[in-house]
């Protein structure tokens, strides 16, 4: 499903050159995220230009495959990890294609030959588990942008990640080739980014609650 057959008069589509999805791409603190935490965003969203409810409740994500628009909240709270190859249409049980931080990529392509052989191998199990997932999530009612704690995810996977991987990760290299810890500037960094993360999370809160 090409973007140029979305109807633009019913919808926003947002993709590359979006700030949002350029944020995803280029941040490094994403790559916590993406490789460990298996959270994904895709790479085409359809946002209804004609509801007044929050940007998360009227955010649609379109399978290229069966051509469904698939709510955005079936792969919010509570199923917002483990997504490692993308996002399992509930419909068509086919690959929905999502978006890779560059610097996930360039850990992907140095470590190839440590992941390749076991991802061949647990990809169909893990389709399965994603349809099962999935079966449980529209068992439910889908979540509130309201009843989403955006705070609590900026301080503490935003914050706490570009903490990770900024600080601590390039400490242990050093270690690692013989130099010592700098442990006060690598505390001193940590209130910096938890505030950094309680600014992101501030943001997205009025990000996905607006009406318009």
């Amino acid at each position: 499903m090409n973007p140029i057959q979305y109807d633009k008069k019913r919808f926003k589509i947002q993709a590359i050159p979006h700030p949002l999805v350029l944020h995803w791409v280029l941040n490094p603190g994403l790559i916590f995220n993406e490789l460990i935490l298996g959270q994904r965003i895709p790479k085409v969203m359809l946002i209804d230009k004609g509801s007044d409810k929050p940007l998360m409740e009227r955010t649609y994500v379109p399978c290229p495959h069966c051509e469904t628009l698939n709510d955005y909240r079936l792969w919010g709270k509570g199923n917002s990890f483990g997504h490692w190859f993308g996002f399992v249409c509930p419909i068509c049980h086919q690959i929905i294609p999502c978006l890779w931080n560059i610097f996930s990529l360039a850990i992907l392509a140095i470590t190839f030959p440590l992941w390749y052989f076991p991802a061949r191998f647990f990809r169909h199990r893990w389709i399965e588990k994603e349809k099962e997932r999935l079966a449980n999530v529209l068992e439910r009612p889908l979540i509130q942008a309201k009843t989403v704690d955006y705070l609590f995810i900026g301080i503490v996977y935003f914050g706490g990640s570009m903490w990770l991987i900024l600080e601590i990760l390039p400490q242990i290299w050093k270690v690692l080739h013989g130099s010592e810890w700098d442990l006060p500037k690598m505390f001193a960094m940590l209130p910096i980014w938890l505030m950094a993360g309680f600014a992101w999370g501030l943001i997205m809160r009025s990000w996905m609650n607006r009406k318009r």
